[in-house]
């Protein structure tokens, strides 16, 4: 059998080189996302799912315009950008980890709503309301 050419491996794999640390990081976000499985999940497969999913993040955001993006996001406000009004609502935190909206003036519009599932929006959450508790 003849040797395999540089980064090439298995039969329709191709082999590519990462920084250690990006696969220790890969390989402790399989471990929190998969402890309880009783099956090992492969490293390789793992990667190929979370890559697919950026790719198809990326081919859709590419193709059809967002209703509301993230515009910005600071420890003490967010900027939402509402596409379909054309506006940019700013996001203030109030009352301890409520957000308030300048738009809509409320705390349970859209914007609040779509903000609320930003991970960089969840931790600036998350931070507020430990150190609120210590």
């Amino acid at each position: 059998m003849a040797e395999p050419e540089k980064g090439r491996g298995i039969e329709g794999w191709r082999n590519v080189e990462l920084p250690e640390n990006l696969v220790i990081e890969v390989e402790q976000l399989m471990k929190e996302k998969y402890e309880k499985r009783p099956a090992q999940v492969n490293l390789g497969l793992f990667i190929g799912d979370l890559i697919r999913e950026s790719l198809k993040k990326v081919e859709i955001q590419e193709k059809y315009v967002s209703i509301l993006e993230d515009y910005a996001v600071e420890p003490e406000c967010i900027y939402i950008r509402d596409n379909r009004r054309d506006v940019v609502a700013e996001l203030r935190f109030k009352d301890g980890a409520d957000l308030y909206c300048n738009i809509d003036g409320a705390k349970n519009c859209v914007h609040v709503g779509f903000a609320w599932s930003l991970p960089a929006v969840q931790k600036i959450i998350w931070d507020k309301n430990t150190k609120t508790k210590n």
